[in-house]
């Protein structure tokens, strides 16, 4: 008999689960420091990307930017998506 191999969803999948557990985990965060404040340091939120970049042509404008808010139940978060992801 051949071994079994497990098909994991695609990538779009894992991507959705990413953001929702960083999402999730940043209002968990949230929550934990304000309940005890004496976790504050965990709840310290680190910003990573690039700054709104705006370009005005007088015919059109475009806009673009990307920050990334990451804290340790953000990671958490992230990290719990990726289980439930292994376990789809």
């Amino acid at each position: 008999m051949t071994g079994k191999s497990h098909a994991y969803p695609g990538w779009q999948v894992l991507l959705l689960l990413l953001i929702v557990g960083g999402i999730i985990g940043g209002w968990i965060g949230d929550a934990v420091t304000g309940i005890w404040p004496v976790l504050g340091g965990l709840g310290k939120v680190q910003s990573v990307g690039i700054p709104q970049f705006n370009l005005n042509l007088k015919v059109f404008s475009l806009s673009f930017g990307f920050m990334l808010h990451i804290s340790f139940f953000t990671i958490l978060g992230f990290i719990l998506s990726y289980l439930v992801y292994k376990r789809l």
